[in-house]
Parts: C-alpha cells; structure tokens; sequence
C-alpha cells in the first residue's frame, strides 16, 4: 500500500531531523577532538618550555571567553588561504592588504540600530588578540541618504546590512579587511553568560534606568559582584550615567571583557559554542568559532589588548556625533598591526 502525501511529508520530516541530529552531534565530537588536540600541543609547549628554561614557571593556560559578546569564532587562518576562497567580507587595501591577522567585525544590535560596534583583530602568528571599539554615533557621510540620523555609522546596519556595515568599519579603520562578521541577537549576551555560570565584575557605580518602550529595566549597585546573564546585560547597556556617554559605556564593555579573560578556564567549549551558535548570525560555522575558542587557550591576560579610536565628540545639523581622527585611527591600526 503506496504511502498518502501526508505520511510522505512526515516521514521526509523525521528523516531531515535525524539527520540534522547527526550533523549536530559530528560537529560537537570534532569540536571535542579539537579541543583534546590543543590540550596535547599545550602540554607539549610547556614542557619543552620549562626544559628551556630550568625549571620556569609556565604560562598561565587560559581560554578567553570573547563567546560572552558574541562567540567570535574563526577557521584557522591556514585552511583558508591555500588552495581555497578567503571568508573575506571587505578586501584590506594598502598596507593593510596582506597580513597574518584575522578581523572579526562584532554588532550588537538593538531595535535594528548597531548599538555596540567592535572589531576583534587577532595575529596568528603571536597569538595576540586587539579588540577595536568604534562608537556608534561616529559619523559617516553617506551620500545617498538624507537626514542626520542617517550619517551615524550604526544606521548602516539597519538600512544596508552587514556587508555595507563590514565596508564603513573598514574605511573607518584606515583600510583593514573584514574577515568575518558576527551579529549577536539582543538576548544572545544574557543567554551565553548564564551558559558559562556568570562573571565576576566590579560594577563601576550605581546603575538605575527604565525604558519600558524597550522593555529595558536596568538596577545594578556599585561593587564587585557575580553577574548574572540578565545583569551583565545591563551593565553593558547602561550608558546614561557616564558624563562621557557612550565612550564610558565602551569602556565599561572592555573591563567586562578583561574580567572574563580574568576568570576564564575549565569551561565546557563545545556546549559553550553549541548556545553562542543559536545566538547569532555570522558567516562561521560552529567549528570555525571553537577553533577560535580553543586557539585562545594557549593565551595569557597579557595577550589580549582594547582600544578605541581616537576622536572628538560635537554637534552637526542638532544631532551629537563621535567624529573619529582618521590620521589617529590609521596610526593606532599601524601600531597594532607592527605588535606582533
């Protein structure tokens, strides 16, 4: 008896998901395999180091939880460029053309704004990673577009996507190219933080705000303290109380991200990956992120390095902007690129 069209679909439907569940399990037996493989090249490293050095203390292993603000992942840099297409969202030009560096474009987003703009720019070859905070309301002159709203570099996001977002970083940033982007989901914070059992954070003061428009309830007290995944998502949010503004706000976000680093080591990387993946767009794939996890593994506190660009704050057409230096930004991007 031939099967109905009904019982057809149902059974393509239970076959799609097996094999989903398969595919999900492949990855998370490879991430797993990986991360073994790392922790024997480790073990290796350090005991040739400490033969070298007569007994020397090693280096601190840590894994740098970047998952925190959006499980910023990569391929290693080595299978992707022999023999196959570079993941490159935006060509480098000039003197930033040709590097051992991965960029990872990093937005979180909020009510289709980028509200938190990063780049995470990591050398391979010395295992040092910069993160690169560009403000939001850093101006753009975009042509096309009228209205002063529209000339904020975090309104590219809303109206052009990803790819033109990728380009005005990039130009921002003096030329670099853009590698990867990642775009986090407005829960995905609150959701990886609590997968990872929260972060110890000293609170630089007391935060209260209420926006019931975005359903955004902030209520945080000065000090040291285990933030949950719902309070990390206020501290980083919170921007009203700095006399700065925004540039306080980023600050903050970088002191959250040391102290992740700080605490960092013994986490589950392959559940870890498995929730940053459900939290976010990006074009990696899951072991692309945890080949990124688990390169950081090998790094110390020291390794891991923030700035922002340089710039003035002011007024045009009534709105208030961040109006970077662009002579200042190349030369910071210069200097990182010569660090390692």
């Amino acid at each position: 008896m031939s099967e109905s069209r009904v019982e057809r679909r149902e059974r393509e439907r239970r076959e799609e998901e097996r094999r989903r569940a398969q595919n999900y399990k492949a990855e998370e037996e490879r991430i797993r395999a990986w991360e073994k493989k790392l922790e024997r090249e480790e073990l290796e490293r350090e005991r040739r180091k400490k033969k070298k050095k007569k007994g020397g203390a090693g280096k601190v292993v840590l894994v740098i939880i970047l998952v925190i603000v959006g499980f910023l992942g990569f391929r290693m840099w080595s299978e992707t460029r022999p023999g196959g297409a570079d993941p490159i969202v935006v060509a480098g030009s000039g003197e930033f053309a040709d590097s051992n560096r991965v960029n990872i474009l990093f937005l979180g987003t909020n009510e289709g704004l980028a509200d938190t703009i990063m780049v995470f720019s990591m050398d391979l070859e010395n295992d040092r990673l910069d993160q690169i905070s560009i403000p939001r309301d850093t101006y753009y002159h975009r042509p096309n577009y009228s209205g002063a709203a529209f000339q904020k570099i975090n309104s590219v996001y809303s109206s052009e996507g990803y790819e033109a977002t990728s380009k005005a970083v990039s130009e921002i940033l003096g030329g670099v190219p853009i590698h990867y982007y990642a775009e986090l989901k407005p829960d995905g914070v609150k959701n990886i933080v609590d997968a990872v059992g929260g972060v110890v954070m000293n609170v630089p003061m007391d935060m209260q705000y209420v926006d019931e428009r975005q359903d955004l309830y902030i209520d945080l007290k000065a000090g040291t303290q285990l933030l949950s995944g719902d309070q990390a998502m206020q501290l980083i949010r919170f921007r009203s109380g700095y006399a700065n503004g925004d540039l306080g706000r980023m600050a903050t976000q970088q002191d959250f991200l040391k102290a992740a680093l700080s605490q960092a080591g013994g986490f589950d990387l392959a559940r870890v990956a498995m929730v940053a993946r459900s939290e976010a767009n990006t074009n990696m794939s899951l072991t692309a992120q945890a080949g990124f996890m688990l390169r950081a593994r090998g790094m110390t506190g020291g390794s891991f390095y923030t700035h922002t660009i340089p710039g003035t704050t002011g007024m045009q057409d009534g709105l208030s902007y961040f109006f970077h230096d662009p002579a200042g930004t190349k030369e910071l991007m210069r200097n990182i690129y010569a660090s390692g």
